[in-house]
């Protein structure tokens, strides 16, 4: 009779870069900044857009290390990184590498492009865990410094062509915006709003906030939206002065000193198109 074998099988040993790589305390915190960073450039999921996180993933098959449930947007792109960086820490610099250009490119449509100082704060957060795409950021060539006048992409321009704005703000302010001067076409809005109500109160020894404090005040107004019966019609009053206080507080101190970087078009858009509705809202005040 044959004896039988009594050696155990020998289990093969793990390759070592097969291992998982576990995660220290100080490098799960520069996953965590690198994914705040990251979070600035794209979004999670697409509607409008294809491009997120979700589709790059998904194009290079790593949809799976994507969270299914997560808190809210940081925590689903550090739990995504982190899982990268355990499983297959090399894929990391792929990710990255596809999404630069595309951020870079959808940035400047923008007019809010990203700038070499953000790019290589990118460059050091990756090499914290151990990528190194410096080289290949700085051959990108980004700007330095924001360029003062930018034009508004033609969706942007669009978007403004088919809002009615208020015929105070014409043609100027709108004339302006086109052309790139973007921070200008805002002051120059503020500026005509403010002259309105000064015009329509007669209170021309007041401006700013103080002007809108004292317009608007719903206990004894020189404009008011309606009779002020109700709580409701009290509300609109007070928050038309409040708003009102704020933007001149806000928007005009700050455009005012003419050294601000150039507002982003979508910020300046929304700017004007508030300050439009104000001024159409002050067409149906009572008289």
């Amino acid at each position: 009779m044959k004896k039988k074998n009594s050696k155990k099988p020998i289990k093969k040993k793990a390759s070592p870069s097969l291992k998982r790589k576990t995660v220290s305390a100080p490098q799960a915190q520069a996953i965590r900044n690198l994914a705040d960073q990251l979070g600035k450039l794209i979004a999670l999921a697409g509607y409008k857009s294809s491009f997120s996180l979700t589709t790059v993933a998904k194009e290079k098959g790593l949809q799976k290390y994507i969270p299914k449930k997560s808190a809210n947007k940081k925590e689903a792109f550090f739990i995504f990184l982190k899982n990268l960086y355990c499983h297959k820490p090399r894929t990391i610099k792929i990710i990255v590498r596809e999404i630069l250009p595309t951020a870079i490119e959808k940035r400047h449509a923008k007019g809010d492009p990203i700038l070499e100082t953000e790019a290589l704060e990118l460059s050091e957060k990756l090499k914290k865990i151990e990528i190194d795409l410096h080289d290949e950021i700085m051959a990108m060539n980004l700007p330095k410094e924001r360029p003062r006048i930018i034009p508004p992409p033609i969706a942007i321009q669009k978007i403004l062509d088919a809002f009615t704005l208020h015929p105070t703000l014409l043609p100027d302010c709108k004339a302006m915006f086109t052309d790139g001067h973007i921070n200008e076409s805002v002051r120059k809005a503020l500026e005509r709003f403010e002259k309105r109500i000064q015009d329509i109160s007669a209170t021309h020894n007041r401006q700013g906030a103080e002007l809108m404090g004292d317009v608007f005040n719903e206990q004894s107004p020189k404009i008011k939206f309606n009779n002020l019966s109700n709580p409701q019609e009290i509300n609109k009053q007070k928050g038309f002065k409040l708003i009102s206080m704020g933007i001149m507080h806000w928007w005009r101190n700050n455009l005012s000193h003419g050294d601000e970087l150039q507002l982003p078009h979508h910020d300046a858009l929304a700017r004007l198109i508030l300050v439009s509705n104000f001024l159409h809202e002050m067409d149906n005040r009572l008289i």
